[in-house]
């Protein structure tokens, strides 16, 4: 195979469909007809189970647009996009489903796109029809995510510092909380998948109104289990201080994650068993921490909800197994398991490759569209 032709190809390909823009500086603003001009392009986007998505492109421009017509068909977006865990990226490409002209505005959403919105790195929409309606990344001002963006970003200084984004609905009475641990690199824990926007729903909130506390955890502090043991004494004092404010009901504090962030579930619940009501740990990370395991008697008054993949290919299955069948022995008050087999995590999103975006590691893809685990937490209390 003539790898180098093949690369030339793909780069002429890149190269004509960009240049259907012309040659037009972003640092200036383009114009169509009688100096009407680009004033800026908000991204509308979403946290699906498959993480931010970008629902529609909002281009704004000076004046009315004078177009009479636009189809979807005109318009084509390029562009590149990094790999979870790397300073690599890849290249991608997206159509568009439909194209809206209303006054001086013209939207455009996306069809099947293929990326995490926040991964992508740049990227390039031409218009065959207009070159004046092209536009790349450096003309978007404004990217809305309704729910993610409702959550405040604090900075913890305590032992460890760290971010956290905490979702408070501001209700007058105490209600609970839900602490939501991110997998191992998974730092955008709004945007990745929807363990944490998921309970601050509207939705939800009308069903089960309760704070969200997301902690940031970097890599290096995250592989180490001081630095877990750090994090989860702040993250003690932090909901501490929201009982005293009168925020928090103290019977019900709940704690849940995947991956990395399962197994950090289960370490906080055996650091802090008399305060935990309720416990999700979703494919958890066990094997990684020698002291989990260890300390399982810890927590066997801890209501605890298993959820596992039967062919993770990243943490073994039998992680959860162990973990259930030890806390079983150990007489513990209530434990669930639910392992998904390959046909169900395939309906909920999933990909067998293990280096897929969402490989069957991805529990957390038919956890959180399954309304009887939200139901199960809290109908947990102290």
């Amino acid at each position: 195979m003539d790898f180098k032709r093949l690369f030339i190809a793909a780069t002429v390909l890149v190269v004509s469909a960009l240049s259907a823009c012309g040659s037009k500086d972003h640092t200036d603003v383009s114009e169509i007809g009688n100096g009407n001009t680009l004033t800026n392009v908000t991204v509308n986007a979403s946290v699906r189970t498959t993480g931010q998505y970008p629902e529609s492109f909002v281009l704004t421009f000076a004046n009315t647009i004078e177009e009479e017509h636009v189809s979807p068909e005109d318009f084509h977006l390029v562009g590149k996009a990094e790999y979870w865990g790397s300073d690599d990226t890849r290249r991608f490409e997206a159509d568009f489903e439909s194209a809206k002209i209303e006054g001086n505005t013209l939207t455009l959403v996306p069809a099947d796109f293929p990326e995490k919105y926040f991964y992508v790195k740049d990227f390039e929409v031409s218009c065959s029809e207009d070159p004046a309606f092209c536009f790349s990344n450096s003309d978007v001002s404004v990217v809305n995510t309704p729910v993610a963006d409702d959550f405040e970003t604090i900075t913890a200084d305590g032992n460890v510092s760290f971010e956290y984004h905490l979702f408070d609905p501001g209700k007058k009475e105490p209600i609970p909380i839900v602490i939501v641990f991110h997998g191992y690199g998974d730092s955008n824990n709004l945007l990745t998948y929807r363990t944490a926007v998921e309970w601050a729903e509207p939705e939800n909130q009308a069903k089960r109104p309760c704070l969200v506390l997301a902690p940031v955890i970097d890599d290096k502090t995250y592989f180490s289990a001081k630095g877990r043991d750090d994090v989860f004494r702040e993250l003690h004092d932090i909901v501490d201080k929201l009982i005293s404010d009168g925020k928090v009901d103290p019977q019900r504090i709940y704690v849940m994650g995947n991956s990395f962030g399962g197994m950090s579930t289960i370490e906080y619940a055996e650091k802090y068993p008399g305060e935990v009501a309720g416990a999700m740990a979703l494919c958890p990370a066990l094997s990684y921490s020698t002291g989990a395991m260890l300390n399982l008697k810890e927590m066997v008054d801890v209501p605890v909800w298993f959820a596992h993949a039967l062919n993770d290919n990243t943490i073994p299955v039998s992680n959860s197994e162990k973990a259930v069948a030890a806390l079983k022995k150990l007489g513990a008050r209530e434990v669930h398991f639910t392992e998904y087999t390959d046909d169900e995590m395939n309906a909920a999103g999933a990909d067998p490759s293990p280096d897929a975006t969402y490989s069957y590691h991805h529990v957390e893809l038919a956890v959180m569209e399954d309304d009887a685990y939200m139901e199960w937490m809290f109908a947990q209390s102290r």
